[in-house]
């Protein structure tokens, strides 16, 4: 039998997951944030040297939504 067309098609999986990063901020709507990590979002709003103040956690994701205050 041969493996090399599954074998192709699990690496091409394993590297289109890698393309997108997963660890990103992303702006929703009202100027309000989504990170993966209150410490990513911390850091995010840290080199704007602005005040992070969470709003609570992203629906149906992993995540916390968030907002920098200066």
């Amino acid at each position: 039998m041969n493996r090399l067309p599954l074998l192709t098609f699990a690496i091409a999986t394993a590297l289109a997951g890698c393309g997108a990063p997963s660890n990103e901020v992303v702006r929703m709507k009202d100027g309000v944030m989504r990170a993966t990590t209150t410490a990513e979002a911390a850091s995010y709003c840290q080199k704007d040297r602005t005040t992070l103040r969470v709003v609570g956690k992203a629906p149906a994701e992993g995540g916390v939504l968030f907002v920098c205050d200066r």
